[in-house]
């Protein structure tokens, strides 16, 4: 039987209430899997034939909307950003256990993986879906992110590092270190990876705090440990100091990113299930699914700022068409005057890949692109609630930067002045 928080699980519960559609044709991994994924992004499917790989299946769009994330993490959509904020001011470790034959020990091979090439231009297959394992310098204590690693040969691969926690502890190391990537991981697992914590603090306890204390952890021959119900196990090690070319990928905002010169990473086992078959997790960049795990921290983050800033706000939305990433709209209950030009600055100045924030009063849904459209023409003013800053710190995700990562910001204070009489500016209401 599956523990209530294993990938398989998850997965079997999702076929069992008919919420992931089945694929029983044949499909390549390249041509078929991609172009499916991209059509439904927001229906989970389970490809059970893959074309030259036996006893192999390929699940996308495992978790790809607020919704199948709430239920995932037994809770509501409205309910679920305040779980996980909650959480974070009470972690808990979760259980470490013997080895209990979870896994069966295979020659490295990646080729032996439907790893896909997502789209035309892209370097090579990549890995997408992959968890990154690496103790702290002197700690018992892992470090999770999710990195993006091209496939250059049976055994290594380049991986993308950008100057976080794994960057650092790297440096602390000498530049190498044994890590574990974990590939196929229930959704809660996911998103702690995703939401980089205090350096020195693992992932791993914030997961297990998701999923109310049930986590329980594997200590590999390395001594890194890695989650119970996992699909598999690639145990290397990362080398800052050898580098090879990595890229193009194609990243959040659909554009390709640059070739770089990444660090490669080398495996010396590959531990998979002791099953009749693999569940490959194909994490289909710039997808609704990608979005979401890159723009829920970045939503914690302004919400965070606004709390901490006292702004009443009623509602974030990191807009779909922003990337999640780049663009965002808040509702607030004006107090004072400059609550407006407030909420922009305090934003910017937490959350330096945001671009654009729009305001507006607490009657407008940030979420309905229309009405905030209907609120800028009817209570905006470029003279008096637009504030543009230059050369501020951004992403070098955003191609407009042109990798730079300076960028120029805007913020648009579209909230209606204390002392303005509201009636003017209601919405007429038909006769009933």
């Amino acid at each position: 039987m599956e523990d209530s928080y294993s990938y398989r699980k998850y997965i079997y519960d999702l076929m069992e209430k008919g919420k992931i559609e089945i694929i029983g044709k044949s499909v390549d991994k390249d041509k078929d899997v991609p172009r499916m994924l991209y059509l439904k992004q927001d229906t989970p499917m389970l490809f059970t034939e893959i074309k030259n790989f036996e006893n192999t299946k390929i699940v996308g769009n495992l978790c790809p909307t607020l919704k199948n994330l709430s239920d995932a993490l037994d809770t509501s959509e409205s309910r679920l950003m305040n779980k996980i904020i909650k959480i974070f001011s009470n972690f808990k470790k979760p259980t470490i256990i013997s080895n209990k034959g979870e896994w069966v020990e295979k020659r490295v091979d990646l080729s032996r993986l439907p790893i896909p090439k997502y789209y035309k231009k892209d370097g090579g297959c990549y890995l997408t879906s992959s968890i990154v394992a690496c103790q702290f310098p002197n700690s018992d204590e892992e470090n999770l992110s999710v990195h993006r690693i091209m496939v250059l040969g049976k055994d290594y691969g380049a991986i993308r590092i950008l100057p976080r926690n794994l960057f650092k502890i790297l440096n602390e190391k000498g530049g190498k270190s044994e890590v574990a990537v974990i590939i196929g991981v229930h959704p809660a697992i996911f998103l702690a990876a995703s939401l980089s914590l205090d350096y020195g603090v693992s992932e791993y306890n914030l997961a297990n705090s998701l999923l109310n204390g049930k986590l329980k952890l594997i200590r590999t021959e390395s001594g890194i440990k890695v989650p119970l119900g996992s699909e598999i196990i690639l145990l290397g090690e990362i080398d800052l100091n050898q580098r090879k070319k990595e890229g193009p990928f194609t990243d959040i905002t659909g554009t390709y990113d640059i070739i770089r010169e990444e660090p490669v990473i080398k495996f010396n086992k590959m531990l998979i299930p002791r099953r009749e078959d693999i569940i490959f997790h194909a994490f289909l960049p710039a997808s609704n699914e990608h979005k979401l795990f890159m723009g829920f921290p970045q939503k914690i983050k302004v919400i965070n700022a606004l709390r901490s800033k006292g702004i009443n706000f009623k509602k974030v939305n990191l807009t779909n068409g922003g990337c999640a990433y780049f663009h965002c709209i808040i509702s607030i209950k004006k107090i004072k005057e400059e609550d407006g030009k407030d909420t922009i600055n305090c934003v910017f100045e937490h959350v330096h890949s945001i671009k654009l924030v729009i305001v507006v009063d607490e009657d407008i849904d940030p979420y309905k692109v229309e009405e905030v459209e209907w609120a800028l023409a009817t209570r905006f003013q470029a003279e008096k609630g637009l504030i543009v800053l230059k050369d501020s710190r951004g992403s070098s995700l955003d191609p407009s930067t042109f990798k730079t990562g300076k960028t120029s910001k805007m913020g648009i204070d579209a909230t209606l002045p204390l002392n303005a009489k509201k009636s003017n500016f209601k919405r007429a209401q038909i006769n009933e």
